[in-house]
C-alpha cells in the first residue's frame, strides 16, 4: 500500500497539468480570476514546445489583417517584445506566405516572462514534476504527483490537462482516439562547419539517392535545409502519448540525425558538419485527441462555422505531415475559425477540461489546431472556465456561457462573435 506523507498534502481550486503553450496561460488565466491555482510540468521550465522542443515562433495571432488572438498570451508576446526578445511581424490582409506572419521570440526573454506573469498572478509552479495518479471524486479530484523529494498528494477542485497527450484525461478514466498513423516528430536543430556554396551537389544527389533516408526527404528538401543550415529530420511517431513510445521516439531521433551525419561528412564540402545545437526534446505534432462533447471537423474548422458556444478564434492551414511532405487546405479569405467551449470538455466530465494539442477534433482539424496560438487561446478560455466553476461550485459543462465570455474579454481575450 502507498503510503503519502500528509505533511506534503495540498490543496488547490485548480490544478494544471502540463505548463507548455496551453498550460502556462490556463494556470495565469486561472489565477487572475481569483483560483487558487497550480501548474504542474514534467520539465525543469515552462514553455513546452517553444522552449524545450525549439518551435520558438508562436503563431498566428491575425488573420485577414486582423487580430483574432489576445489576452494573456498576447501580453507575454507584447512583453518579450517590450524587453528586445522579439520583433512583430508587418500584418497585412494576405501575407505571401502564412508562415511569415509568426513571432520568432528569443527563448530566455520568453521563459521569464512567463515566469514572471505566473508568479505575479500567484501561481504556484511545480517543475520536474510529473502526474502519477488521478481519482475523480464526488468533490473534487485527487492527484499524485511525483517530485525530486517523492510523492505528493494534491486535492484539486478542476484539472486541466495541458499535457498535449491527454494523459491526466487517460488516468481520469475519460476517453480518447488516435489516428492510425501520427504526422512525424522533428528534433529541432542547427547545424555548422561548411558553407553550402562549397558543397558537391551531384556527390550529394548520389550518395543521398543511395540512402534509405531519400525515401523520406526529397533530395530538394535536403539542400533547402542545408543553406539554412538545419537537417530536416522527420521521426516516425508512434504512441508518443506513453513513455515506452517517447523513449523510443528520443532514441530514434538521435540515431536518424547520427545517420544523416554519417551520409553527408562523406560528401565534399561537408566534411567537418556538426550539430551545434539540439533541442532538449523531440516536437511532437500529434498523439491523442480527447473524446469530447463535439468534435471539431475538418469541414467545420474550414468553413469557420459559428458555435452558439463559440469562445476562441484559430487560424491556421489543414497541415498534415505526411511521408515527404505535408497536406494543405486553406481556409477561404476572410473566414476565421473558431473552437466551441464544448471540444475543451471530455465526455460526460464533471471536473475535467482539456486544452491544447488534445482538443476534441478530427485528424485534419487537429493538425490546424495544435499549433501554438490557438494552443495558448484554449488554454486561456479552460483557465477562466475553471475558476467559474470552483467558484460557482458547479461542473465545466454548467459553467455559464455568458460569465465565461465576459470574462474571458476583462481579461483581455477575443471572444468570436455570429
Amino acid at each position: 500500500m502507498i503510503q503519502i506523507d500528509v505533511k506534503r498534502g495540498q490543496k488547490c481550486d485548480v490544478a494544471v497539468i502540463g505548463g507548455g503553450t496551453a498550460g502556462v496561460f490556463a494556470a495565469i488565466s486561472a489565477a487572475r480570476m481569483g483560483a487558487d491555482t497550480v501548474l504542474v510540468e514534467k520539465n525543469s521550465r515552462l514553455g513546452g514546445t517553444v522552449t524545450a522542443a525549439g518551435v520558438n515562433y508562436p503563431g498566428l495571432f491575425h488573420a485577414w489583417g486582423k487580430q483574432i488572438i489576445s489576452g494573456p498570451c498576447w501580453e507575454a508576446i507584447e512583453r518579450v517584445v517590450r524587453s528586445g526578445g522579439a520583433t512583430l511581424p508587418e500584418i497585412t490582409y494576405q501575407p505571401k506566405r502564412h508562415w511569415m506572419e509568426q513571432i520568432r521570440v528569443n527563448k530566455l526573454i520568453y521563459t521569464k516572462v512567463i515566469n514572471d506573469m505566473c508568479r505575479e498572478a500567484g501561481v504556484r509552479v511545480f517543475t520536474d514534476t510529473m502526474l502519477s495518479y488521478a481519482e475523480e471524486k464526488t468533490d473534487g479530484v485527487c492527484l499524485l504527483l511525483t517530485d525530486k523529494s517523492g510523492l505528493l498528494e494534491l486535492s484539486a477542485g478542476i484539472v486541466i490537462d495541458a499535457t498535449g497527450d491527454a494523459n491526466a484525461t487517460t488516468m481520469m478514466g475519460y476517453s480518447c482516439e488516435k489516428s492510425i498513423s501520427q504526422q512525424p516528430a522533428t528534433p529541432d536543430n542547427h547545424i555548422t562547419g561548411y558553407d553550402f556554396s562549397d558543397v558537391d551537389k551531384e556527390e550529394l544527389r548520389e550518395k543521398w539517392c543511395q540512402s534509405r533516408l531519400s525515401e523520406k526527404v526529397t533530395l530538394e528538401r535536403l539542400l533547402y535545409y542545408l543553406n539554412i543550415h538545419k537537417i530536416d529530420c522527420h521521426i516516425d511517431c508512434v504512441d508518443a502519448d506513453l513513455s515506452e513510445g517517447r523513449v523510443a521516439l528520443e532514441m530514434r531521433a538521435v540515431d536518424e540525425l547520427c545517420e544523416y551525419l554519417r551520409i553527408l561528412r562523406s560528401v565534399k564540402g561537408l566534411e567537418s558538419l556538426a550539430v551545434d545545437y539540439l533541442a532538449d526534446e523531440t516536437g511532437v505534432r500529434e498523439s491523442v485527441r480527447v473524446v469530447g462533447e463535439h468534435v471539431v471537423t475538418t469541414e467545420e474548422y474550414l468553413r469557420g462555422i459559428h458555435y452558439e458556444d463559440s469562445v476562441c478564434y484559430a487560424f491556421y492551414p489543414v497541415d498534415l505531415h505526411v511521408e515527404k511532405g505535408i497536406e494543405q487546405r486553406f481556409v477561404q479569405p476572410d473566414i476565421v475559425p473558431r473552437i466551441p467551449y464544448r471540444s475543451l470538455i471530455p465526455k460526460d466530465a464533471k471536473r475535467l477540461l482539456c486544452a491544447g494539442r488534445c482538443v476534441s477534433s478530427d485528424t485534419y482539424a487537429n493538425s490546424a489546431l495544435r499549433v501554438q496560438a490557438p494552443c495558448m487561446a484554449m488554454g486561456q478560455v479552460a483557465g477562466v472556465a475553471a475558476a467559474i466553476a470552483t467558484s460557482s461550485h458547479c461542473s465545466v459543462a454548467e459553467v455559464d456561457f455568458s460569465l465565461l465570455c465576459e470574462s474571458l474579454k476583462k481579461l483581455g481575450a477575443i471572444v468570436p462573435q455570429k
